[in-house]
């Protein structure tokens, strides 16, 4: 009996430890549109820093940010718990992401070129 007990918890434990054993994946990184080669959007490049972005194409025109569902998993430790969205009227819009439980970090994840973009946050 005491080994069918520790056989079963040995068992349990190894489910545990192997379904944490998945390494986390950083978020894809993308381009929507067909961003033209004159438009400051196409000097933006993904993973570039949010102050990189502002030198060289200055200060968005709104802004806005969201959780994510990582936000509420237990014992997440990556970086991609809350997104920054910046608004660049008639351009379009940078997506951020880096803030974790560590801080903050943000990075361009996503750049969506849209010149019908109005620049405010209607949402």
């Amino acid at each position: 009996m005491r080994t069918k007990i520790l056989h079963i918890g040995l068992i349990a434990a190894m489910g545990l430890l192997a379904a944490c054993g998945s390494s986390p994946r950083a978020p894809q990184q993308q381009i929507v549109g067909q961003i033209p080669a004159g438009s400051p959007f196409a000097k933006v490049q993904p993973g570039m820093s949010m102050k990189q972005v502002h030198d060289l194409i200055g200060q968005p025109t709104d802004s806005y940010n969201r959780m994510t569902g990582k936000m509420f998993i237990p014992f997440y430790f990556g970086s991609d718990a809350m997104r920054m969205e910046e608004l660049y009227k008639g351009q379009g819009r940078i997506t951020y992401t880096g803030v974790g439980a560590t801080g903050a970090n943000f990075n361009v994840y996503q750049i969506t070129y849209d010149p019908s973009e109005d620049g405010y946050n209607n949402r």
